[in-house]
């Protein structure tokens, strides 16, 4: 019981630099879980949970903004998660549900996003580098996350043949993780939900998600990329929807900062970063 909530309790990461093979019994994991749910849902011709809807264009309309919110919600919370923000109970069963739903998985976030923190804007380090294009920044981060979870492995486990080959096995091991999750949402939502909602409601969150890292470590802004905080027309109406995610100079200087918008100076002993931190002109 108490290997059950260690477990339950601790970062996916404190877990990867203790077992060398967390990562591919993780996978293995969800791979089993799903692969199961998956046979169970044909053999027992379940019925998908939405397949009595009439989609009516209008019933669409309403709900792909509720959907779209919840679902960049869930990476927020998630990014939450990785830092501790929520109590301890229950921190790693948050992000375990919601890096289901969101098609990412928990560990993945956790791992990638300390080496985000400790690597931020290192070209060469930085599973999410940034560029003066937006694209190219998200396509890269896209590449990036699976390439620099294979360096933190090497990182922490050394830099050989052999672990470069095991990488390259379990890095199949997590592809295979993805397919047979999608096909999990698909059996249980049906396929018009899961291909007007869930598949292409995601990818948006996703580049919303990339966006928002862009844009808050100076994106556009030539070679000049650091993280800032950003509070004026689109980026304040995104404060006030999603807990100040625009404040990142905050978030990177106080990560356990569930809202980084709320900056008690008294508390923290230093003023916050400069709000709109002005950008430089781009190189001729």
């Amino acid at each position: 019981m108490s290997g059950l909530l260690s477990v339950l309790t601790s970062h996916p990461i404190q877990q990867f630099r203790k077992n060398p093979r967390f990562y591919l019994h993780y996978d293995s994991f969800y791979l089993v879980l799903c692969a199961g749910l998956s046979a169970a849902m044909i053999l027992g011709h379940f019925r998908p949970v939405f397949a009595g809807v009439e989609w009516k264009p209008v019933t669409l309309l309403a709900a792909w903004p509720a959907v779209l919110y919840f679902l960049i919600c869930a990476h927020l919370w998630i990014h939450n998660a990785t830092h501790g923000n929520f109590p301890r109970s229950v921190n790693r069963i948050i992000g375990e549900v919601l890096g289901l739903i969101v098609f990412v998985r928990y560990a993945s976030w956790d791992i990638v996003h300390v080496r985000h923190h400790k690597f931020s804007d290192d070209a060469t380090k930085d599973p999410h580098p940034t560029y003066p294009s937006y694209w190219k920044s998200f396509f890269h981060s896209i590449v990036y996350v699976e390439r620099q979870l294979q360096q933190q492995y090497c990182d922490v486990w050394g830099d050989t043949p052999e672990n470069r080959r095991y990488e390259a096995f379990r890095a199949k091991v997590s592809y295979g993780t993805n397919v047979v999750l999608a096909v999990t949402w698909y059996l249980f939502l049906g396929p018009v939900a899961f291909f007007a909602f869930w598949l292409p409601l995601n990818l948006i969150a996703a580049a919303f998600v990339g966006h928002f890292n862009w844009s808050t470590h100076n994106g556009g802004a030539g070679r000049d990329f650091r993280p800032v905080n950003l509070n004026h027309g689109y980026y304040w109406i995104g404060n006030k929807l999603f807990t100040g995610i625009y404040f990142h100079s905050n978030h990177h200087r106080r990560p356990h900062l569930f809202n980084p918008a709320r900056w008690d100076s008294a508390k923290f002993g230093q003023a916050e970063a400069p709000v709109d931190a002005p950008q430089p002109a781009q190189p001729a």
